[in-house]
């Protein structure tokens, strides 16, 4: 059944009833009769033989005296603050209180269903309590003097209400104790609801996020075990790609070491023949580790070993200039891999030995740790400055340098995971380098790689490698010596 005052359907404390339209209302939606004969609460009785003067008839209607707020009032009391009150409907849906506008109303909750939300910070949207025949609202934000409802309250069903203007509850309080301490008891029971709907909405939460993490979990074990795979067989082929740890190409002995500081590593070395008296040798650095450093240097020692050699017509090779290959493979790798990001680059020697005469043709890009030669009683570095990293600078040029062995000299590349290593008494340094390049030398005078490998364990301790270490030596023995 609809109130007479429809204007104050969504909002009712914005508009005040005449007080005599408040009373015809109040008697439908109370369940009460209008003025006239027989009629309930408010009724005038007119007794026989009086003046004219009227009596009210003061029984209370029933819908108050289930009102959490009326309880402990007389039937006296509850009948005299029905011409207070203003009887109003919602639909479900409808908003009966605003969150931020200013309380101005208290309302009784006679049929009917509502929620108590709350819009927080961030824009959502919580439920604080449910509301049923009998409860009330909106006394707080008044008895508070606050400028605004902290918040809204929702018809979650067709509901019937009576509303108190804020002036007439405050007289009510002072003038009726009772209402002040059914307030402060229904606040309790509301905090203990909402203690207890956190308490349940904080397990359900804590029980879905267990299963989210045991789902994730088993998902991140699965992922990690297919990761572990592939490391597995990436080490299989990245070991198949090194170089043998020791081979002789035409009487020059190459060896070879080296110790990735994870599972896979970035640092290239190797050592192929380029034809009957041409021996090419390279060793490098991949920014970074992992899978991305080994695809890398994948890529780079396949280029490397396609470029020395061309093939001209009438099936005729030249040998490439190793400035030469290095530009082109410069050309190729900022092209195809770092496209222009400076992250990603690498350095890279490349030298090439006539095995005829010991002449050693050579570039370097980003090598900032130069190859030593190593003679008996002598270590000294192959060159002062290097050109450019590879992946540095477009179009660039490398020149390429020269070089000429003797028997019995040895030359030894190392990368600078060698030179860097940190231990507790600093870096291993170059220093110590050349020192142990001269200490540990095979019986014919060459160098021995995995002896320096050791001393450079020894000198970390516990401490795994910071950096890829990688070592190549060549050496060249005098006439009648052999590996």
């Amino acid at each position: 059944m609809r109130s007479e005052n429809q204007n104050v359907r969504h909002q009712g404390e914005d508009t005040r009833v005449p007080q005599a339209r408040q009373q015809r209302a109040a008697f439908g939606v109370l369940g009460v009769s209008g003025p006239g004969p027989g009629a309930g609460a408010l009724t005038p009785a007119v007794k026989p033989g009086d003046s004219g003067l009227r009596e009210m008839d003061l029984r209370p209607p029933s819908a108050l005296t289930n009102s959490k707020l009326l309880s402990g009032l007389s039937e006296e009391q509850l009948a005299l603050l029905v011409p207070l009150m203003t009887p109003q409907e919602f639909s479900h849906g409808d908003v009966i209180v605003r969150q931020s506008l200013p309380p101005e109303r208290v309302y009784l909750l006679l049929e009917g269903r509502a929620s108590v939300k709350k819009r927080m910070p961030d824009s959502v949207e919580v439920e604080l309590a449910a509301l049923s025949a009998g409860d009330f609202f909106g006394e707080l934000g008044i008895i508070r003097g606050a400028l605004e409802h902290s918040a809204s309250v929702v018809a979650a069903s067709d509901v019937k209400v009576l509303s108190l203007g804020k002036d007439d509850f405050s007289r009510l309080l002072v003038d009726y104790p009772p209402i002040a301490r059914n307030i402060l008891s229904n606040i309790v029971l509301q905090l203990q609801d909402m203690n207890q709907r956190f308490v349940s909405s904080l397990r359900a939460e804590t029980q879905e996020l267990e299963r989210q993490v045991r789902e994730r979990t088993r998902e991140l074990e699965a992922v990690g075990e297919r990761l572990r795979r592939d490391l597995v067989l990436a080490q299989t082929i990245q070991r198949n790609l090194l170089p043998e740890k020791t081979k002789t190409f035409h009487g020059i002995v190459v060896t070879t070491d080296y110790v990735p500081c994870e599972e896979l590593g970035g640092d290239i070395t190797g050592a192929f023949s380029v034809d009957e008296n041409h021996l090419a040798i390279y060793g490098g650095d991949v920014c970074g580790h992992g899978i991305y450093a080994a695809l890398i240097m994948s890529y780079v020692k396949k280029l490397i070993e396609t470029s020395v050699k061309r093939l001209l017509s009438g099936g005729r090779y030249v040998i490439k200039p190793p400035g030469a290959v290095l530009t082109s493979i410069n050309h190729s790798f900022m092209t195809e891999i770092s496209q222009g990001d400076p992250e990603i680059y690498l350095t890279l020697f490349l030298g090439v030995l006539d095995t005829r005469d010991l002449s050693f043709a050579y570039s370097s890009a980003g090598t900032h740790v130069s190859p030593l030669v190593v003679s008996p009683g002598r270590a000294a570095e192959l060159f002062d400055i290097s050109d450019y990293p590879v992946g540095h600078v477009p179009n660039h040029e490398y020149e390429t340098r020269r070089y000429q062995f003797s028997p019995g000299e040895s030359f030894l590349f190392l990368s600078d995971g060698v030179v860097e290593a940190w231990g507790e008494s600093g870096f291993f340094g170059m220093d110590r380098v050349k020192e142990e390049g001269l200490r540990a030398m095979k019986a014919d005078g060459r160098p021995d790689v995995e002896a320096i490998v050791a001393s450079v364990r020894a000198f970390l301790g516990d401490a795994p490698p910071q950096d890829d270490m990688c070592l190549l030596a060549m050496s060249f023995m005098p006439a009648g010596a052999g590996p």
